[in-house]
């Protein structure tokens, strides 16, 4: 029996078919499909936290009174979240907003959001010889850009769920130029944040449901390597999509060069005090304006 419970909404997800590529990868995951919701990150981690408290009834879905892996869709998406609490909204047709909730348990998260972003990007921009810059970029620690301007973004959230601990990765993407992405952490100023970018302008004529097709299967595949292999993987994949290497960046009162990211996906800055390691958390990267060599030794007298 299919597990791919959808709601009424505007466009056909196909979630049978979705339902059918994923069971494979992971035994026993659900999908449902909302017109809308205010987080879908905030439904499933409300979700985990009543079914670990006492078994609360849940206000949709089939499966409420379990653990299972679920991957959750709101077409119009009105209160999500980015990182440091920013509003992340979308529009129906505009965008793709999901979740994936799952029980993860690796033996280090740290650069988990950087693997995840190289999924999603490698999924949208599969094919690229080595001597041919992507299009697609990821901006430390968990934006993807598309030609130097925003398409979306990456929250991952962990809470305790009995012995182990459920994952629930956000992934917000537009797909057709709007203006409700209010999540970017960069001057309109600068050159390297002209405006939100959309997957259109990459893949005309794709839709959200199409979008999530190709970055689902592969989100999942990630999750598993991850879990059994850490970032260690990831990292070269990631050091030719990075936006920031060899960029100025300001990363909280730290600005620097960025030279990459290290083993366990930290941000490497060189400043004129040596390398500083810029580690994830609440603290907000910004590429600097201008030129300058952000790096350099300061001149004496």
């Amino acid at each position: 029996m299919s597990y791919a419970a959808v709601t009424p909404a505007y466009q056909n997800w196909n979630a049978e078919s979705l339902y059918e590529a994923l069971l494979p990868l992971l035994p026993g995951i659900s999908i449902e499909v909302l017109a809308r919701a205010e987080s879908t990150n905030s439904a499933l981690l409300d979700r985990i936290k009543s079914e670990a408290r006492s078994g609360e009834p849940q206000p949709y879905g089939r499966r409420a009174h379990d653990m299972q892996p679920c991957l959750l869709v709101a077409e119009h998406q009105t209160h999500g979240r980015g990182r440091l609490g920013r509003a992340w909204l979308s529009a129906p047709g505009s965008s793709l907003t999901f979740s994936l909730a799952l029980n993860l348990a690796p033996a280090d998260w740290s650069g988990l959001s950087l693997a995840v972003g190289c999924a999603i990007a490698e999924a949208l921009e599969p094919s690229q010889s080595a001597n041919h810059a992507p299009r697609l970029t990821l901006k430390w620690p968990n934006d993807i850009w598309l030609d130097g301007r925003k398409l979306g973004g990456i929250l991952i959230e962990t809470v305790t769920a009995g012995e182990g601990r459920m994952a629930v990765i956000g992934v917000g993407l537009n797909i057709k130029e709007l203006n409700a992405g209010k999540d970017s952490e960069d001057s309109p100023s600068l050159q390297f944040n002209t405006g939100f970018a959309a997957l259109d302008e990459l893949q005309p004529g794709c839709t959200a449901p199409a979008a999530l097709a190709l970055i689902a299967p592969a989100l999942v595949q990630c999750l598993q390597d991850f879990e059994q292999n850490g970032f260690a993987g990831w990292a070269e994949r990631y050091a030719r999509r990075d936006l920031t290497l060899g960029q100025c960046v300001t990363a909280g009162a730290v600005e620097g060069v960025s030279r990459g990211v290290g083993a366990q996906g930290e941000l490497l800055l060189q400043t004129h005090q040596g390398i500083v390691a810029i580690n994830g958390g609440e603290v907000s990267v910004r590429l600097s304006a201008g030129t300058h060599d952000c790096a350099a030794p300061q001149q004496q007298g």
